[in-house]
């Protein structure tokens, strides 16, 4: 399934964060099919760590694949790979 992120918020999570994701930047992050762009009823969010900002949209695109499956399938739309 292909998605896409926008980042909605970015900030500094401290000493916990760094420990969890090896850097304190935590960003909040809208995920998407590319197709469902203009319905936010679609989109996951999900908040991720990582070192850097490509490191972060990745660890979001894999953490909030199973929730828009999910969400899509108590839609009732059918979601091709």
């Amino acid at each position: 399934m292909k998605l896409t992120t926008s980042s909605k918020n970015r900030y500094n999570g401290g000493v916990r964060a760094k420990r969890l994701y090896g850097s304190s930047t935590i960003t909040t992050f809208y995920v998407f099919r590319p197709e469902d762009e203009n319905d936010p009823s679609r989109w996951a969010t999900v908040e991720v760590g990582g070192k850097t900002p490509g490191e972060r949209s990745t660890a979001a695109k894999a953490k909030a694949e199973p929730i828009i499956r999910k969400l899509l399938a108590d839609q009732g739309v059918q979601v091709n790979d």
